[in-house]
């Protein structure tokens, strides 16, 4: 479980990619219109206090238009008279990622340049290019699936979002850009999440997957017949992931063993997670393996071995301060998680058939770049660790890093950087107390319909691709599942179109 961290502006580059063809440089100039489309330009004080929610950092990177590793992280700087918000080309082809909401919540809008990203300069308005580059991966992701059954939803949404488009090319102003541009952006990004919610269990189902519908047990005594509750809502494609909480078992594996032996008494899957990313820095590299060894060892029954959780969390490789708030100081080289990763997927590979999986944090412009998903991954987990793992999956907090609209371009990356893992959604809960709960998502009047929203799309959607195992594993489904329908109707219903003929 993730550990509330802001990060306040810090430039941070890390150049990553493949250099471009032709020389890239120049400024590109971004104008921003409100995003209730109604063509008003904001001003660069109301497009930061936008861009950080209702409490969150600053969000802006210019990242690989392919990969998504972050190349600048918080390039943003004002200019000019109106002041409006900038961004230098560093050398290379880049896209411009930030926090920006549309009528469906926050997203990581990627704004790719047609997908060849930024090579020279020029101005934008933004929410017109945001649109645009919106659209073509839409109809990409269309053009991807052509099986998918497009509902009257679907197809209405779609059509908006043309109309306001061809509204947007043909504008004479750049208020009406603007205005147009917003509009478009909501509409492609309701269709897309259509798209991707109503595909997933189809996929799954067509393809005769065997999917990991998952659930997070991180208490087990507050709800003694979670494992009844967990069945109820999973089968027959349920999976716990129990968390060895270090607090609770005082190093005694004992601990859990009722626990594990309700889960299977159910006919739940297991996945074990020895050590939650809370408490990672506490460890050495000797003692983060030595109690991996101790609960691999006892419980040899287990299917699958979380050996590392939201490894890219600067809370896991920095220091912490008393609210478990990341400091300015690394742990030991020795001690970093990289090298905690390497030891525990040898040894689970060692022991026999159980899964190797590793949780990667979702962020991107939340934090220093050094930190993003897909840069921390490509720099700190080699070929020789990566054979030893089976499954990553992407622990998702939409309200402290949003993903929204960039979902299909987040998993077809994540699965593009690991070619022979399976991938999931690995952990998921939303408006949480230990949450920044400065993004909103699905609906900003009411957070609980919005955790139910949350649940159903990404539950759904995580399942519509090659080598998906679904996942999502609610992080606190024992506190918020036994007495919300809602949310309980949420997951059962993406089961049900699983097995429902």
């Amino acid at each position: 479980m993730k550990r509330v961290v802001l990060v306040l502006a810090v430039l941070a580059a890390g150049l990553t990619g493949a250099p471009a063809a032709q020389a890239a440089s120049g400024t590109v100039v971004l104008k921003f219109y409100d995003t209730a489309g109604n063509g008003t330009e904001l001003s660069a004080s109301e497009v930061k206090t936008l861009m950080h929610g209702s409490g969150g950092s600053d969000s802006d990177a210019l990242v690989d238009p392919v990969t998504l590793e972050d190349v600048k992280g918080y390039p943003l700087y004002k200019d000019g008279s109106p002041a409006r918000w900038r961004f230098d080309i560093p050398g290379e082809a880049v896209a411009f990622a930030v926090n920006w909401p549309t009528s469906r919540g926050f997203s990581t809008i990627v704004v790719d340049n047609g997908g060849a990203g930024f090579t020279t300069g020029e101005t934008l308005v933004f929410n017109q290019q945001a649109a645009v580059d919106a659209k073509r991966r839409l109809d990409a992701a269309l053009a991807a699936r052509p099986d998918y059954v497009r509902s009257a939803a679907f197809t209405g949404a779609l059509a908006d979002a043309v109309t306001n488009l061809d509204a947007a090319g043909a504008a004479t102003t750049d208020a009406d850009r603007g205005k147009y541009g917003q509009r478009a952006l909501s509409a492609v990004n309701t269709a897309n999440d259509l798209l991707l919610s109503e595909y997933g269990p189809a996929y799954a189902k067509a393809h005769d997957a065997e999917p990991w519908i998952g659930l997070t047990v991180d208490d087990i005594s507050s709800h003694p017949s979670w494992p009844t509750l967990a069945r109820t809502h999973t089968q027959p494609y349920g999976w716990v992931r129990i968390v060895f909480d270090p607090k609770a078992d005082g190093g005694n594996v004992e601990h859990y063993r009722g626990a594990v032996k309700a889960a299977r008494a159910a006919g739940l899957h297991v996945i074990g997670q020895p050590i939650d990313s809370t408490f990672a820095n506490r460890y050495t590299r000797a003692e983060y393996l030595a109690r991996v060894k101790a609960y691999v060892d006892a419980y040899p029954d287990v299917e699958a071995w979380e050996v590392a959780n939201e490894v890219n969390g600067c809370w896991v490789d920095s220091r912490t301060d008393a609210e478990g708030d990341c400091v300015d100081q690394l742990v030991d080289h020795d001690d970093r998680i990289k090298n905690k990763i390497a030891d525990a997927a040898a040894y689970v590979r060692s022991k026999g058939s159980a899964k190797v999986v590793v949780t990667l944090y979702w962020q991107l412009g939340t934090d220093e770049a050094r930190w993003s998903t897909f840069t921390w991954a490509r720099a700190n987990l080699p070929a020789a660790t990566r054979k030893n793992i089976d499954v990553v999956t992407l622990s998702t907090y939409v309200e402290d890093a949003p993903m929204g609209l960039a979902f299909d371009q987040v998993m077809r990356a994540l699965q593009a950087e690991f070619p022979d893992q399976k991938v999931a959604v690995g952990e998921l809960d939303y408006w949480s107390a230990d949450t920044t709960k400065a993004y909103w998502a699905f609906d900003k009047s009411d957070p609980l319909a919005g955790r139910r929203a949350v649940a159903a799309h990404y539950y759904a959607a995580s399942l519509g691709y090659p080598r998906s195992l679904g996942g999502a594993f609610w992080w606190y489904f024992i506190q918020e599942l036994p007495d919300d329908s809602g949310l309980q109707e949420a997951i059962r219903s993406v089961v049900d179109r699983l097995t429902l003929t």
